[in-house]
């Protein structure tokens, strides 16, 4: 979706990084040979955040009262991804030019093997990402109409350790063949809490997803209160913590470079911490068809469908 200039619209561009968002969301530990290296957690101001309650306060009917975000300490660790211009794209730094060409992609690699903060490189084709896309969309072939490889982006994405990542993405964006770089901060939650319960996003990052979330918005009031219920029926609950919209410009900020205020398009989010880990098919099994819920999945990706 293009402006009359050629620049993505909000919503494009929001995709576009929510949807990497989400994909390693709360993955702190996945690629990473060590542990991430914790830091204090200043707002832009450089005092602590004050997060609100959720909803200020928590207006509902459940048993249960979620408690908001805690303040920290974030990680030092994160991974890049640099993206290349496709034979289509609505980036600006793509119009009037075709896809990427091979010198471009090797430049670009020479430049990640020179950046003292890249630990970790892999390439992603067109080939393979136009997989990964068919595989994803296997249940709906009617969006996979029309679709061609070279309409894909092919990227680089690597892992970073400490560094000046603004800097880092102004080089990688800068260089001919990229359409656009961001370095995604690992998430905090991996020892904060065991389970996280993603609820439906905006209608417009839903669209052409399929079921459970397509054709409306955000979660009710309602819906919320009812999964606060069933998650206040697991065995071994510890706490459940809530992060509502009010929260997401604030964790967003933090999590983006270049900084972006993408947080009304991130889903809210129940983290749920348990006394003794659960079997993530259990807890899946309590919560699933509840109204409002996107997905449940494990705080740490690496630990997959194993007790957690």
């Amino acid at each position: 979706m293009l402006t009359p200039k050629g620049s993505p619209t909000l919503p494009a561009r929001a995709l576009a990084v929510v949807t990497a968002v989400l994909l390693v969301a709360s993955c702190a530990t996945a690629g990473s040979s060590a542990p991430p290296r914790p830091v204090a957690s200043p707002s832009p101001s450089g005092s602590a955040m004050e997060g609100p309650q959720p909803d200020d306060p928590w207006p509902g009917t459940s048993a249960l009262t979620p408690l908001p975000p805690p303040d920290g300490p974030w990680p030092e660790t994160g991974e890049l991804s640099v993206f290349f211009c496709a034979r289509s794209t609505v980036f600006d730094a793509c119009n009037d030019r075709g896809a990427a060409t091979r010198g471009e992609i090797r430049k670009v690699r020479a430049l990640l093997g020179a950046a003292p903060e890249v630990e970790k490189v892999r390439f992603v084709s067109q080939a393979e990402e136009f997989r990964r896309k068919r595989e994803a969309l296997r249940d709906r072939p009617d969006l996979l109409e029309g679709a061609d490889p070279a309409d894909e982006s092919a990227y680089y994405s690597a892992r970073v350790g400490p560094g000046d990542w603004p800097a880092l993405v102004r080089r990688m964006s800068a260089s001919p063949g990229v359409s656009n770089a961001f370095v995604i901060r690992d998430d905090y939650w991996p020892g904060k809490a065991d389970v996280m319960v993603q609820l439906c996003p905006r209608a417009d990052l839903s669209e052409g997803q399929g079921k459970p979330c397509e054709g409306r918005g955000f979660a009710t009031l309602a819906e919320k209160n009812a999964i606060l219920d069933r998650i206040g029926d697991l065995p071994g609950l510890e706490k459940v913590y809530f992060q509502a919209r009010s929260h997401q410009a604030p964790m967003f900020r933090r999590r983006i470079v270049p900084e972006e205020d993408f947080g009304a398009y991130l889903p809210e989010v129940f983290y749920v911490k348990f006394t003794t880990p659960p079997v993530l098919s259990e807890v899946r099994r309590a919560l699933g068809g509840a109204a409002g819920v996107f997905l449940v999945g494990p705080v740490d990706a690496t630990t997959k469908e194993k007790r957690l």
